[in-house]
């Protein structure tokens, strides 16, 4: 048998050594936060059939990501760099992000790595645009419309002006657990209906073709979403599912 740095097969009986991880797919940036993360949340190990790495980005939280100034965010930038090369160095064979608005970065980032990078569930609206065609309406179901501007998109290759976007402003829930961190513990079924409510009045108010969850703190309720609209529900899970089939394909 022979075998490559990540254990699939080059020159004979040759294992590389000199990482930290092997046979580890998915490398995952994250935001300090001390909410839940229930199965499938990207932070979740039981979330996926295989490997993932989680790196917490110590100094970077929610609330400055989302609503710091511009020079702030831009201080995040070397914080998350330095963490997702460290993550190439130790073995991951691809590096994502576990907060969408992590797209301020991915351009940068993905020049600065030689693995791919997919810093948000953001990215995967172009091919979205293939697969439901140039008139689909292709909404976006995010943390907070007001701090999702058009640079995230630009950083993703779309035009923020041919998205519908729906926040989750006004859901108490989800705004005090997951937004300010005001309290650690959140209200599973309380949490669960504010989410699929949501998506349901934006889905039938724009008369969505398909549905982006752009926050990864909604993919843990994402069945029940789709239960509830009864479209294509994109989402970070998606494009994990996605990536890690690129980067670490089975022998037929």
């Amino acid at each position: 048998m022979t075998y490559s740095e990540h254990g699939t097969a080059t020159s004979p009986g040759l294992l590389r050594g000199g990482r930290l991880y092997y046979d580890i797919p998915i490398g995952v940036l994250c935001l300090e936060s001390l909410f839940p993360k229930p199965r499938g949340h990207i932070r979740n190990p039981l979330t996926y059939s295989f490997p993932v790495v989680t790196r917490v980005v110590r100094g970077a939280d929610i609330p400055g990501l989302l609503f710091g100034s511009a020079e702030d965010k831009q201080k995040l930038f070397p914080l998350f760099l330095e963490a997702a090369k460290q993550l190439e160095a130790d073995g991951v064979q691809a590096v994502t992000g576990s907060c969408g608005f992590m797209a301020l970065f991915q351009e940068e980032m993905s020049r600065q790595l030689t693995v791919p990078v997919f810093m948000s569930s953001l990215v995967q609206l172009p091919l979205c645009r293939l697969l439901h065609g140039r008139d689909a309406r292709i909404g976006v179901l995010t943390a907070s419309a007001a701090a999702l501007t058009a640079q995230h998109f630009a950083n993703c290759a779309t035009d923020m002006a041919d998205i519908p976007v729906r926040g989750m402003e006004g859901n108490r829930e989800f705004w005090e657990t997951i937004i300010e961190g005001r309290r650690h513990d959140f209200d599973m079924c309380r949490l669960e209906r504010e989410i699929v409510e949501t998506a349901r009045d934006f889905a039938s108010r724009e008369k969505l073709d398909a549905l982006l969850l752009e926050c990864t703190d909604l993919s843990a309720f994402s069945a029940a979403v789709q239960a509830a609209v009864q479209l294509p529900v994109y989402d970070i899970n998606t494009l994990v599912e996605y990536v890690q089939y690129a980067v670490c394909r089975r022998q037929y």
